[in-house]
């Protein structure tokens, strides 16, 4: 089955191209999910889009979504997307896998004998082969078709909103800190918020892998009479005991922190961090997995954020 060519608002083809990939560089799914579930399920990858989407239409560009998609509501929801931009656009879907991305083929049945000015042309994807992604497809298919490509993140050009830290009421005692919660809740950040205080040591679950490694760090530490600050994920109870058993060999208190922010907006920060420290979707799936309610008789102060 050949390319399917949705015209948007009476799209013309124009000689400057501005191209998209859909899923996760113009939209994701509300939820944090990594795929769709209904038709309405969507909301914009960064709220910048729309705006700069138009500006690029204003310019001069033609406005072309090329997209793998095998499913027919999928289709739906791109032209609702489209149509939502009141602006001419292009959608060019492959549904048999053989013409997907990187395949060119998209890009040859669309442009046939129509002009383009490539050099002034450029592509946008997610998939460009970094740590995050899950292939390099658009980078290869941007290639195949002769233009440059860029991912969304440089782009749009996203200002992360700055919000105020939350501030944990802390006393001067010696203790240990357990944080506690999702990948991209912000639990790093206030942990290392904490640590502005020079009795207090950083210990980075990202740096030393596993609670033993962490727990050995911190001796040395604790041997200067310092508190610790574990900054790890630690859903479960069995997880959290082994900083409780710490605290009371060494007669520290414990507190733990637990940063309470709901999965679809740690994943969605998660998803917009820079590819180095992304954290892959099953490190979410272990944590809900493992998760038991963090409460004061495992014999630590609780603090929810």
């Amino acid at each position: 089955m050949f390319p399917t060519i949705y015209n948007v608002n009476n799209a013309v083809h124009r000689e400057k191209m501005a191209a998209f990939d859909y899923d996760w560089t113009l939209v994701s799914p509300k939820d944090g999910k990594t795929f769709p579930s209904t038709i309405d399920d969507w909301e914009w990858l960064y709220p910048t889009i729309p705006e700069k989407i138009k500006k690029y239409y204003e310019d001069g560009f033609m406005i072309v979504i090329f997209t793998n998609q095998s499913k027919a509501w999928k289709h739906e929801q791109i032209k609702l997307v489209a149509t939502s931009l009141c602006i001419p656009i292009f959608i060019v879907i492959a549904i048999d896998k053989c013409d997907y991305k990187p395949n060119p083929t998209l890009f040859n049945i669309f442009i046939r004998d129509h002009k383009l000015n490539k050099e002034k042309s450029f592509f946008i994807g997610d998939a460009i082969g970094r740590k995050s992604d899950f292939s390099d497809s658009d980078k290869v298919f941007a290639e195949n078709i002769g233009v440059p490509c860029y991912c969304p993140e440089q782009v749009f050009h996203v200002k992360h909103e700055i919000t105020e830290i939350p501030t944990i009421p802390l006393t001067d005692e010696k203790q240990i800190i357990i944080m506690m919660g999702y990948p991209g809740s912000g639990k790093s950040t206030i942990a290392k918020n904490i640590c502005k205080n020079e009795c207090f040591i950083y210990i980075e679950g990202d740096l030393y892998k596993s609670s033993t490694k962490m727990i050995k760090a911190s001796l040395g530490h604790i041997e200067n009479n310092k508190s610790i600050v574990f900054d790890a994920t630690n859903s479960s109870s069995k997880k959290r005991k082994e900083y409780i058993e710490l605290g009371k060999k060494y007669n520290y208190k414990v507190v733990c922190v637990h940063v309470s922010t709901p999965l679809e907006i740690a994943y969605k920060r998660n998803k917009l961090r820079n590819y180095e420290k992304y954290v892959p979707k099953i490190a979410y799936s272990v944590y809900s997995k493992n998760y038991e309610q963090p409460n004061e008789n495992e014999g630590f102060t609780l603090f929810v954020i």
